[in-house]
């Protein structure tokens, strides 16, 4: 039988257009009905929600933070507010499994404060709770950041830090006086200069808790995208890197630092860290990490976590913050070979050499193929 023509009516063979009209329709339907599927299917392994899931947890959310401002509301004013609410929050998150994926987590925290300021009949503050009961720090490097000081204290302020300790060493700026101007931070000031991540070495000293952050006073970060950081150590890894994958390209359009932290992960069959390097910052370590490395080994970033790996700590990635487009452009950072960048190849090469001194010389690039005894003495 013959088929008839959709638009003429007339008895004959489809045009070719006809047809390559209808595999385009029939293979959009499939592909549609492949990615509900998919859709469904992650949401069902906790993957991304659908918004009507997601508001019923947001709605359970308020309502419990309502219950607890409502009893809040008969206790005495603690202390620290935000300190409680955090406990609160935890306590929520115990009892009802608190939002069934990543995707939700935000919305749902975010409506639990507005029910408890709600019940109190106040206004809600910016606040972000943390994923966690631990106990978690946050150490920032300063040197001349008058401009984005304030910016950086008032991210890690929104969040229930236990500890913010801010180095700030060798500026001839108002920086100091910017976190003194802070209710929270802890100063450690040095008149002098310590040198690029020395900083890190002596905030971390100073530190007691069991996770800390560490940034940059030049790149403020917002309090949300600290989380998944925290939420990594939290969760058992040891030393959570900023994901800066997406920045590799293609390999001709590496600059030299790119490289040597790529080679470097390659190097302790870690190729999955591509040129993730604990030298980016933001980054957040377990206090398990701290000890094992020990501290004034964070001065020299590469070799730390040359160390954490040589030493079986769980070493990952957690998100990636830009940091890369929002850096502070300097005399010594611009153009190929300055002088940022031959530091930083410096560190690598200096944790390169420990790795072979502490392992093998070669490495993963073991020889198997020389008989070296047969070439004599010093082969």
């Amino acid at each position: 039988m013959r088929s008839r023509s959709r638009k003429s009516g007339r008895a004959g063979k489809r045009s070719p257009r006809s047809s390559q009209g209808g595999i385009r329709r029939r293979t959009a339907r499939r592909l549609a009905t492949r990615g509900r599927r998919h859709r469904r299917s992650q949401a069902r392994r906790g993957g991304a929600l659908q918004p009507a899931i997601i508001r019923g947890q947001c709605a359970k959310a308020r309502n419990g933070g309502l219950a607890a401002g409502l009893t809040a509301r008969q206790e005495p004013e603690p202390a620290d507010e935000l300190q409680q609410l955090q406990r609160l929050w935890h306590s929520y998150c115990l009892a009802t499994g608190g939002a069934a994926s990543k995707s939700a987590y935000l919305a749902c925290m975010k409506a639990f404060i507005e029910g408890y300021f709600a019940a109190t009949g106040t206004p809600a503050p910016n606040w972000v709770l943390l994923p966690t009961n631990q106990a978690v720090a946050a150490v920032v490097m300063a040197m001349n950041e008058e401009e984005s000081m304030a910016s950086m204290i008032q991210q890690l302020e929104r969040l229930p830090l236990h500890e913010i300790v801010v180095v700030v060493n060798g500026s001839t700026d108002t920086t100091a006086s910017k976190v003194r101007e802070s209710g929270k931070a802890v100063l450690i000031h040095y008149a002098g200069a310590l040198g690029h991540d020395v900083g890190r070495a002596v905030g971390a000293r100073t530190t007691v808790s069991d996770i800390v952050l560490f940034v940059d006073a030049d790149i403020p970060v917002a309090a949300e995208q600290l989380l998944p950081f925290i939420e990594a150590v939290a969760g058992g890894t040891d030393m959570v890197l900023n994901n800066l994958s997406s920045y590799m390209g293609n390999f001709s359009g590496r600059d030299e630092v790119m490289m040597m932290k790529e080679f470097v992960n390659r190097s302790v069959n870690r190729p999955d860290l591509t040129v993730n390097s604990l030298t980016a910052v933001p980054h957040a370590l377990s206090r398990k990490a701290i000890e094992a490395i020990g501290a004034a080994q964070l001065a020299v970033p590469p070799k730390a976590q040359a160390i954490a790996l040589r030493y079986g700590l769980k070493v990952g990635t957690a998100s990636m913050v830009d940091v890369i487009r929002h850096n502070r452009m300097r005399p010594g950072n611009v153009g190929m070979g300055n002088h940022v960048a031959r530091l930083i190849v410096g560190d690598h090469l200096e944790a390169l050499e420990w790795m072979m001194k502490a392992g093998n010389a070669r490495l993963q690039y073991a020889d198997v193929v020389r008989d070296r005894k047969s070439a004599g003495r010093g082969g």
